[in-house]
């Protein structure tokens, strides 16, 4: 007996304060599951930190108002605890670690596995050490001759396969997750799987 498609994939996007997860906060988590047939469920979690280790390109990418984040976003305890509700909503069962997906994921990965740390958490195994990364799903479809692209930065690829994504959502945690679920439908129907 198969599992239901996709039943393992949490897609995940992050911002970030900037690129390396052992110094820069994590500011927000977008989440997404569903399966072939479309998003079934999505959440954003902001998180408060008491002071935020945060870079001049990082912020210009997110382009997050550090004051009103603040004002809005979660501490600690309560964003584990909203985490927690969502992933014992969708990944009920506890024996299988949760696969993330995302575009080029590791970097996602590794912030929320330094936040979770912090927090006294440990990533594994609730989470597992397998990725699906679209950027690479990407690359192997281009070398194959099913994607005629070279640039394949997720911008390029929401072009190529018409994904909107409205311009106060793009460098969205969930904006982004919400885009890249719909990048991996579009991938995994163009490598001829059934979407």
């Amino acid at each position: 007996m198969h599992a239901e498609p996709w039943s393992g994939y949490l897609f995940l996007d992050t911002e970030t304060g900037g690129l390396d997860p052992a110094r820069h906060s994590l500011l927000t988590l977008g989440l997404v599951v569903g399966g072939p047939e479309g998003v079934r469920h999505s959440l954003e979690i902001l998180l408060r930190h008491e002071t935020y280790d945060v870079t001049g390109g990082g912020m210009a990418v997110n382009r997050i108002d550090l004051a009103k984040h603040h004002a809005a976003a979660l501490a600690p305890d309560a964003a584990l605890a909203v985490l927690d509700v969502f992933l014992e909503q969708h990944f009920p069962h506890r024996c299988r670690p949760i696969t993330l997906v995302g575009h080029n994921v590791g970097f996602d990965r590794d912030f929320l596995k330094a936040w979770l740390e912090a927090c006294g958490r440990t990533f594994e195994p609730r989470f597992g050490h397998r990725l699906v990364d679209t950027h690479g799903i990407a690359a192997a479809l281009r070398d194959a001759g099913r994607l005629p692209l070279e640039e394949l930065g997720s911008s390029a690829l929401f072009a190529h396969f018409g994904i909107e994504v409205p311009e106060e959502q793009r460098h969205t945690a969930l904006g982004d997750a919400l885009a890249t679920f719909e990048l991996y439908r579009r991938l995994v129907a163009l490598a001829g799987g059934a979407v």
